[in-house]
């Protein structure tokens, strides 16, 4: 075999958090080269939110691929009882995946990465100056999780190999990068189906400006309708895996929205949702996992695409530092992680395990406490941190049982 192709970085998985990778690398003077097994521009299932404290650490102006802004939402239990509850500033920004992932490849490309698509890394092995990355042009399907522990040696075929420095998994919930680097983990994911659901543009631009919750369609989640430029993309998502019938509850779902009901031109997706569980060490010699990939999602909305971006960033910079100094040690991506991410994320996890635990109890107390929307408004500017939020919550725990008991007690299991 002649000399591999070489270059410091390689980041596996072209979304949000791979291509945020690549540019913060490209910048800072590092080859990298991108990797993803889909043709782009493609389309991706997700809901599209992006919270409003992205404005707070992105550097590539987002304005053309925001199809909307978000100033609030509709919340509703069982679609039976709902409450407004706007704000009036913004909180969230609404895009089309396919659009917002082209321009973030797009600004890596143009600040010097490489980029292939429409290929699939094979296997990943220790070579003499880093790893080989073993890639397919047009693959079979993805081949069974390698079992054993730490990397496999060799024993791969492909049609091109890389060589390189540092691996950076960015390739999503199914990723291959995981695989190779926990194979025998199991991690805890959401069931989640979604829809862009065509619409007359008027009624779109007459619902633009929030969102609609519905908490109780399905269990331990709920369901949403966000709005878009001609499309409302419509889901739901199921924690806990208790969801066993997920296709089900969301054709109930869209047969009880009085704006999208007998809808039938759309095409539904399933996708899991690889939601955080607990703090993993998310580094293994010169591999690091990002985003969905490391399980670095919003325990309770699901939010990925913040997370995966901001991960990429810290990333990035870890890999750079190493390079500087000659070292391998990724570390202290794993030590920022767990002060920047993992406290918010176990706060956001007793959260989720009240609002979706007792759903009818949660609609009550937004219904009598608004101010509580408002707080959650500002966790999503950035203004507020979700263990600030919990607090909230705990602070007024009479209260809440009050109204629970009031309210919600005996319509629990309703």
């Amino acid at each position: 075999m002649g000399k591999l192709p070489y270059y410091d970085v390689i980041v596996v998985g072209a979304g949000p958090g791979g291509a945020t990778a690549a540019y913060e690398l490209a910048n800072a003077g590092i080859s990298v080269l991108i990797i993803d097994k889909e043709k782009f521009p493609r389309y991706k299932p997700c809901g599209g939110g992006l919270s409003l404290k992205i404005d707070k650490i992105l550097n590539i102006d987002i304005k053309e691929t925001i199809e909307n802004t978000i100033k609030g939402a509709y919340f509703s239990y069982k679609q039976k009882e709902g409450v407004f509850l706007l704000s009036d500033k913004p909180v969230a920004y609404m895009v089309m995946r396919d659009r917002f992932d082209s321009l973030l490849l797009s600004e890596a490309v143009k600040s010097g990465a490489s980029f292939i698509d429409e290929s699939h890394v094979k296997g990943i092995s220790n070579g003499k100056n880093g790893y080989e990355i073993f890639v397919n042009k047009n693959p079979s399907p993805l081949p069974s999780p390698l079992r054993g522990e730490g990397w496999v040696k060799g024993g791969f075929s492909g049609d091109k190999v890389y060589n390189c420095k540092y691996v950076i998994g960015a390739d999503g919930a199914n990723g291959i990068v995981r695989r190779f680097l926990y194979p025998g983990i199991k991690r805890t994911l959401a069931a989640s189906i979604e829809a862009e659901i065509p619409v007359d543009e008027e009624l779109t631009d007459n619902h633009s400006h929030y969102v609609h919750i519905d908490f109780g369609v399905i269990p331990y989640g709920y369901a949403w309708v966000f709005p878009k430029k001609g499309f409302l993309s419509a889901g739901i998502a199921g924690f806990k895996g208790v969801a066993k019938h997920p296709k089900r509850y969301f054709e109930q779902f869209i047969n009880g929205h009085n704006k999208i009901n007998g809808t039938t031109e759309y095409k539904y997706k399933g996708h899991p949702i690889p939601i955080f569980n607990k703090p993993l060490n998310l580094t293994k010699g010169g591999v690091m996992l990002v985003g969905d990939a490391g399980n670095l999602v919003d325990p309770f909305f699901g939010e990925g695409i913040y997370y995966a971006i901001r991960s990429s960033q810290i990333a990035s910079t870890v890999v750079s530092e190493a390079i500087i100094k000659g070292k391998t040690d990724l570390s202290g991506y794993d030590t920022k992680l767990s002060t920047e991410f993992y406290p918010e994320f176990m706060a956001a996890q007793q959260i989720s395990q009240f609002v979706y635990t007792f759903p009818r109890i949660w609609f009550n107390v937004l219904s009598d406490r608004p101010e509580l929307a408002e707080q959650y408004y500002n966790v999503l500017r950035g203004e507020n941190r979700y263990s600030i939020f919990l607090k909230e919550i705990k602070s007024i725990a009479g209260s809440l049982m009050k109204t629970a008991l009031k309210k919600g007690f005996l319509q629990l299991f309703k």
